[in-house]
């Protein structure tokens, strides 16, 4: 398929490159800044933060931010060279359409592929450092990981195309948004606890979610493309049955980390908000359809849920 602009890039006003280049890399997800400072308030509590680590952990956060700068951007080449972004996003307001650069013409396919090209070299290079700062003193297992996350990452829409086999996508998210939080922790203490490994789980469970809803809109553009996620090789009733168990599933892991580890049991209360929410997400995306509004919930909700892991992590873990 030839890659062309749509005729929506000469109603869009144009705007300065850097403008465009963060909608390409997906910035406005700043969510996975919040697995990252999981991790380190889980470092706090259990007294392996230092000065000496947090140099470390700065240049870990920047290969993170790097590596998932520089998927998104690999995705939205893969999308826009298939059609399935033109499909996806055809009839759409031009404030979502803006979100597109590559289909809305402010962005060329070269300076798209430049862009994430830069990024992902520029993430290796940044964990590389980390380890650096740490005088390699990290698990060669964490190694491993580390830097097998970008090259999974990069292979979520090219390559080997995860996010086009039968659980491709929804392990990738997973696994990817969970290591978040596990590796500054693992990098800085060389191990991992109970509680990292819950929290862990819980946030790429998030991210997961939201990935989800974006998956269900995205359906009949996906499935001309061959692109198998669940909300494609499930049928509708059973793709509601997943979200559902997906909601539970956070459910039980909260109830997991304020009762099987150190942390306090009353702090349990903070997380509310965000089951909420969560329950509202299935009512808006499941029951009545309003498959964005579900999305933006599910956004709203990583924020509380942040909001109470970080609280109760920060009032301290008892001894």
């Amino acid at each position: 398929m030839t890659a062309t602009h749509t005729p929506v890039a000469a109603s869009i006003r144009p705007r300065p490159k850097i403008v465009s280049y963060l909608r390409l890399s997906k910035a406005r997800m700043y969510h996975y800044i919040y697995g990252w400072t999981l991790g380190l308030l889980l470092l706090r509590s259990d007294g392996f933060a230092s000065a000496g680590t947090l140099l470390a952990l700065a240049c870990l956060l920047v290969g993170t931010l790097a590596i998932q700068w520089s998927a998104s951007a690999a995705d939205d080449v893969s999308g826009f060279l298939n059609g399935s972004d033109a499909r996806n996003y055809a009839g759409r307001p031009l404030v979502t359409m803006v979100r597109k650069p590559l289909l809305t013409g402010a962005l060329a396919l070269p300076e798209a592929v430049r862009f994430a090209v830069i990024a992902w070299i520029s993430g290796m290079l940044a964990i590389s450092l980390a380890v650096g700062v740490l005088d390699w003193r990290v698990p060669l297992p964490a190694l491993v990981v580390a830097f097998g996350v970008p090259v999974l990452a990069v292979q979520y829409s090219c390559g080997i195309k995860l996010s086009y086999r039968p659980l491709g996508l929804e392990s990738t998210i997973f696994f990817t948004g969970a290591c978040t939080v596990l590796m500054p922790y693992w990098f800085a203490a060389g191990t991992v606890s109970r509680e990292t490994l819950l929290v862990s789980a819980l946030f790429g469970l998030w991210l997961l979610l939201v990935v989800s809803y974006g998956n269900a809109s995205d359906r009949v553009g996906d499935a001309a493309v061959s692109r198998k996620t669940l909300a494609v090789v499930l049928p509708p009733l059973w793709f509601a049955v997943v979200l559902h168990v997906l909601v539970a599933a956070n459910a039980a892991l909260l109830v997991l980390l304020f009762t099987t580890t150190r942390l306090n049991a009353a702090f349990i209360v903070l997380s509310a908000p965000a089951v909420a929410l969560q329950l509202a997400q299935l009512y808006y995306g499941v029951y009545r359809r309003e498959l964005r509004k579900a999305r933006f919930l599910v956004l709203i909700s990583i924020d509380l849920g942040f909001l109470g892991l970080a609280t109760a992590l920060l009032a301290g873990l008892p001894s």
